[in-house]
């Protein structure tokens, strides 16, 4: 019976995400990573056979990661949907209490990887555009859900608010990393939340 390869090739997987949060992609060597993992070149080459094929699997299972945390949010808040902006305010909160609990600065492969496009593939590339559209298509779901029920006290771009939730996450990133406190994502969800719930107001009120 052939050895079980999956544990080695998700250790690869995690010590090279720590080492491009830490230095970048270009700034990662698979030396480092050998040398971070205690593996053989020989064992990291049978799972990757370059460093792009390893940037791809590192992004694919952090998307994977992601959009699962999205929709288990969106699970969570299934019972409210007849209330669709105690919905929308119960799904920000869902991340509100999962960044609450982080001990130190969140970090994104997403940021990490824009910042460096010329390292990776045309798929490489799609595939975060893919993902973060997903996030997209969700947000303006949710608020459309709740445009059935409320007006809006000032006037909005629908598409630029559904895309500011996934800016929350990227900017937080940011500022944590260069401040090198905290990790400060928590703060500005709950600031969206307060801004949902200035905005809207049931229809009829005025």
């Amino acid at each position: 019976m052939g050895r079980d390869g999956k544990p080695t090739r998700d250790k690869i997987l995690a010590e090279s995400k720590t080492l491009i949060f830490e230095n970048g992609f270009s700034g990662t060597s698979i030396d480092q990573i050998l040398a971070r993992t205690g593996i053989t070149k020989g064992a990291f080459f049978y799972h990757f056979k370059t460093k792009n094929v390893l940037a791809h699997a590192l992004i694919e299972e952090f998307a994977k990661e992601d959009i699962a945390h999205m929709n288990e949010a969106l699970s969570k808040t299934q019972e409210l949907k007849g209330d669709a902006l105690k919905r929308l305010l119960q799904f920000i909160q869902e991340f509100i209490d999962m960044m609450s609990g982080l001990s130190e600065p969140y970090s994104c492969l997403y940021a990490s990887y824009t910042y460096e496009p010329s390292q990776f593939d045309k798929e490489t590339l799609q595939h975060i555009s893919e993902t973060i559209l997903t996030w997209r298509n969700t947000m303006e779901s949710l608020i459309n859900d709740v445009l059935k029920e409320y007006d809006t006290k000032i006037d909005i771009d629908l598409q630029s608010l559904a895309d500011h939730t996934v800016v929350i996450f990227e900017g937080a990133f940011v500022v944590s990393k260069a401040l090198k406190g905290r990790d400060l994502t928590a703060d500005h969800l709950r600031h969206l939340k307060n801004y949902f719930q200035l905005i809207f107001e049931p229809k009829g009120t005025v």
